[in-house]
């Protein structure tokens, strides 16, 4: 599937543009993207989440998915406007989630927003942890390990070095994982790991 035949309801379509509108305005005080995205900020960050969508697991009664250092909102806020209704948008950022808080406004999205750090989040929460462009695979793992409930997944995008990230993470976690390519890039991967613990845990 090419990004663009990728198609969206009316109503979602509105919405995800109004969200694109207030990323370009809200830019210039807060830094919530990288400025050479903008240009094309459909394909480069609403395509780039939305695929993830059909990836994630069913919602479970109790259970959440966190985007973690969700930032702008992508992925998180994308699929909470395609329709998720689990997805908790984790920014330790003030700033940054005051805009969160205005898209979810404006665009009447059912999203819970959360100014915490990752490492602070419960225990077992989480049916689904979801993170882009946000630090390395072995580093997301990491703080993955504790919030995910008994089998919990991770979906990760990951871009040119994808491969580099995996091999260094393989050196500390036993991994379980398979690889999407990407449909905006052909050099990216979106990594989903079902499985995984740290090698040391049996030693």
């Amino acid at each position: 599937m090419a990004p663009s035949s990728f198609s969206f309801s009316k109503e979602k379509q509105e919405k995800l543009e109004l969200y694109c509108l207030l990323v370009k305005s809200w830019q210039k005080k807060y830094n919530l993207v990288g400025a050479s995205t903008l240009e094309n900020i459909w394909e480069r960050h609403i395509i780039d989440s939305s695929q993830l969508y059909r990836l994630l697991p069913r919602e479970q009664a109790g259970k959440v998915s966190y985007d973690i250092g969700s930032g702008a909102g992508f992925p998180g806020m994308v699929l909470a406007i395609m329709g998720r209704k689990d997805i908790v948008l984790c920014e330790s950022s003030i700033k940054k989630c005051l805009f969160l808080e205005e898209v979810k406004k404006k665009t009447n999205t059912n999203v819970i927003i959360d100014n915490i750090r990752a490492e602070m989040l419960p225990l077992r929460s989480a049916s689904a942890v979801i993170a882009r462009a946000v630090s390395s695979l072995s580093v997301l793992l990491s703080i993955s390990l504790p919030l995910l409930s008994k089998k919990g997944v991770c979906i990760f995008p990951k871009g040119i070095n994808w491969k580099k990230e995996l091999l260094f993470a393989q050196k500390r976690f036993h991994i379980d994982y398979k690889l999407v390519k990407s449909l905006t890039s052909k050099e990216s991967n979106i990594i989903i790991i079902n499985n995984f613990e740290k090698i040391n845990d049996h030693k």
